[in-house]
């Protein structure tokens, strides 16, 4: 089993010949290194390849830039062009060095991944600034998810179904591979969020006070959706008689925002035309990634909703901020260079009293721009006071915003 996700392979051959190292990110098992490998094996008909998976023993030997430096040498020619693949590079000791060495070198393209934000940015920005692009890889879209598990032996799902499975275990392809029992995906997405925590955040940052980070931790998953304060994790942790520093709080969701675990979102002044500096909401880098910190609740459907639009606006390449006016809040404004768009999020459109809830978010808004609300109510009039109504799930699957046609970009 395994899918081919040419979105993001497009992207890389688009950067290929650019004189810039391409920086692949993204959280833990989002299929970084799957992506990798099929985008080497794709060029070795044209080009010479050096692959390094630092995440396999076979690489152990490569532990410094020098490593490094001589496994290409004595692999390549310099009268050939070439492509150096580094997977996982933060385990190289004094990596960029060396990425700036051979990035220098004419005729010679960089691929780097890495799982901490903050690490490769700063690395790079500091030796090679203005040089590099980054490319952050996503957990399996909706679709992607309903490709990858048609190919499991015997496998005939409809829609419906699939998109529960969805809801409950997530978009990391790794749990594609299983069984799929409650036992088996539970414990592989407890483990994954202690290996994304210990690795990535508590190891690099040497965090001491453990069980007040996992507090923090349980706190801001179990808020997705919502708005959170650091001080108001730091009030609710004394009433546990937990006392911590808000500035702690803010370091340690810093920290988790780095490893792609929790993204904040910023607020934005739709009549100030500003953004708030207090009171963000914070999405997770993988919906089922909630289920192994505080297990599945159905009841938090609303939350995990939201948490899946933002995932696919970003992905889309959609700059998100929640939209503000006065007591008036719209779940997201959605910027790119074609425009904006308003989008609410809704479960089911029980009554018109939950209708003109809904709508009324949009109230706030002066300018033409489009507004889309997107629910999984099964009927959808087109339009609705000349808001857009659309499918939840289409839109997941590849509708763009706001129109029926399916096309993911």
């Amino acid at each position: 089993m395994e899918l081919l996700r040419r979105h993001y392979l497009d992207r890389l051959r688009q950067f290929l010949d650019a004189p810039a190292i391409m920086a692949v990110t993204g959280i833990r098992r989002a299929g970084k290194s799957v992506l990798l490998r099929q985008f080497a094996a794709s060029l070795r008909d044209e080009r010479q390849v050096v692959y390094v998976d630092k995440e396999a023993f076979a690489f152990e030997p490569v532990r410094t830039a020098r490593d490094l430096i001589d496994l290409v040498e004595s692999t390549t020619r310099h009268d050939e062009p070439r492509v150096v693949i580094v997977d996982e590079v933060q385990q190289i000791a004094e990596w960029e060095r060396a990425v700036a060495s051979l990035n220098g070198e004419e005729g010679t393209e960089v691929v780097i991944s890495g799982s901490n934000a903050t690490l490769l940015s700063a690395e790079l920005a500091t030796l090679i600034a203005g040089r590099y692009v980054t490319l952050q890889v996503f957990p399996l879209t909706l679709a992607e998810f309903g490709d990858l598990y048609r190919q499991r032996p015997g496998a005939a799902p409809d829609d419906a179904e699939l998109f529960r499975l969805y809801l409950r275990i997530g978009g990391l392809p790794g749990l594609l591979h299983t069984d799929l029992s409650d036992l088996v995906v539970d414990q592989m997405l407890a483990d994954m969020v202690s290996t994304i925590a210990v690795r990535d955040v508590i190891r690099r940052h040497r965090i001491r006070d453990v069980a007040l980070f996992e507090a923090i931790l349980r706190f801001a998953v179990d808020s997705v959706g919502s708005l959170v304060s650091a001080k108001r994790i730091a009030d609710f942790l004394k009433s546990q008689r937990r006392t911590t520093a808000v500035d702690t709080v803010l370091n340690y969701l810093a920290h988790l925002a780095d490893a792609f675990l929790l993204t904040p979102v910023s607020r934005f002044d739709l009549r100030g035309r500003r953004l708030l500096q207090v009171n963000r909401k914070h999405y997770l880098g993988d919906v089922g990634l909630r289920n192994g910190v505080i297990g599945y609740r159905e009841g938090d459907i609303g939350g995990v909703l939201e948490n899946l639009v933002f995932l696919e606006l970003r992905r889309r390449g959609y700059a998100v901020t929640v939209g503000v006016a006065g007591s008036q809040e719209i779940d997201f404004v959605a910027e790119r260079r074609s425009g904006r768009c308003y989008v609410q999020v809704a479960y089911l459109l029980e009554s018109p009293a939950t209708i003109e809830r809904e709508l009324s978010a949009f109230s706030a808004v002066r300018d033409a721009y489009p507004r889309v609300l997107l629910t999984l109510d099964p009927h959808q009039p087109a339009d609705l006071q000349g808001v857009r109504h659309q499918s939840l799930t289409d839109f997941l699957r590849g509708a763009p915003l706001g129109g029926p046609a399916r096309d993911a970009m």
